[in-house]
């Protein structure tokens, strides 16, 4: 019987489209489900309140909590037309340990924040409120007591989830080989090294300043980074050979990944428990355009590489460098290496597969 699924409404973020929209699609796509996502902008409110007895699962992501309190009061007692479906909600990090050099520690910080002498968190400064965030953390609490299952990327979030919820499945961010192709790898001259990621990475990057800028000392190559920048990381004499891109809308962003024929992707992570509960979005991207990569070792990248195989993975700020150093240097361990990793990404990591997986573990839920 085909379930009726619906979404809470989700931003247009990675996390919004790795977490809710390409799952959901997916489920429309590869099982016999019905999927929509709320959007409040155009959809009449009324039908929708109309139809959601007849709804079987609602998604929601953090932050969507008090809509959620919303239908369910609407609902609650009524007898002829209950509110029967089970809520989903789905978190993608640990934000109990969330670090103040985080851009997103203004949304869960609970305390203010120095370095040094200076203030980067002061309550009622900056956005940053602590009372506003405490109203968020505890509504997430709810929520993630109350949900009849919780979705994470990884096992190590899923312990964290447990501390809450009993219930809790591991559907690990995938990709959608329709839109992720294999570049054509032609070298570029100078070799071109690419970055993707949000402005919480400042910490990932400085662990590796020191071994980056002597490679850029060494090497002749340029670096990409899009959506955010670091610029203070490298050495004013590199800075005009790094390029910063915006984010574009992340319908476009797997073709803007790939139009940039890149020939070295990078993956910094410090070794800080927060990232630890992190998922690999960033490797299987770069593996699904057969990018080869250089991959900070701990969690969760340590659990999805193989170092010298699938990617190469480093420990330790010089590891890095040695690392790096052998992908510029060697263009048949390039090869190498991107085969390996664009094979056990399309056998492992593809939206199909995860679908029919999260499809399965959705329809227990509505038997139970």
């Amino acid at each position: 019987m085909a379930l009726k699924i619906i979404s809470l409404p989700v931003d247009e973020s990675a996390c919004g489209y790795y977490r809710i929209r390409k799952p959901l699609e997916g489920l429309q796509k590869y099982t016999e489900h019905d999927t929509y996502i709320i959007d409040t902008s155009k959809d009449d409110v009324t039908e929708l309140m109309k139809a959601m007895p007849s709804v079987d699962v609602i998604f929601m992501r953090p932050g969507a909590e008090q809509g959620l309190m919303q239908i369910q009061n609407l609902f609650k007692d009524k007898v002829k037309s209950p509110l029967k479906a089970k809520i989903v909600l789905d978190i993608d990090d640990n934000v109990d340990i969330i670090s103040p050099y985080s851009q997103f520690y203004s949304n869960y910080g609970l305390e203010e924040y120095k370095h040094g002498d200076k203030y980067i968190w002061k309550d009622g400064e900056r956005g940053f409120s602590i009372q506003t965030n405490l109203a968020r953390m505890s509504y997430l609490k709810w929520g993630m007591k109350i949900a009849d299952l919780i979705t994470v990327t990884t096992d190590k979030l899923a312990e964290h989830a447990l501390e809450y919820n009993k219930n809790v499945y591991v559907n690990d961010n995938t990709l959608d080989f329709n839109h992720w192709y294999r570049l054509n790898n032609k070298i570029n001259k100078p070799l071109r090294v690419v970055w993707q990621g949000s402005p919480s990475h400042y910490e990932d990057w400085y662990a590796i300043k020191e071994p980056l800028n002597k490679l850029m000392d060494e090497f002749d190559f340029e670096m990409i980074m899009l959506g955010s920048q670091y610029q203070g990381i490298f050495d004013e004499k590199h800075r005009s050979r790094v390029k910063a891109l915006p984010w574009v809308n992340f319908q476009a962003h797997s073709y803007r990944m790939m139009s940039l024929q890149a020939d070295i992707g990078i993956i910094p992570l410090a070794d800080l428990p927060f990232n630890h509960y992190k998922s690999s979005i960033k490797f299987y991207e770069n593996a699904a355009m057969g990018l080869p990569s250089v991959v900070s070792n701990i969690l969760p990248y340590s659990k999805s590489i193989k170092h010298g195989k699938t990617a190469m993975g480093y420990n330790s700020p010089d590891e890095f460098y040695d690392s790096m150093k052998k992908l510029l240097e060697n263009k048949g361990l390039r090869s190498n290496i991107a085969n390996a990793a664009y094979i056990w990404v399309r056998e492992n990591k593809s939206l199909e597969l995860e679908s029919k997986k999260l499809a399965e573990r959705l329809e227990q839920l509505c038997k139970s």
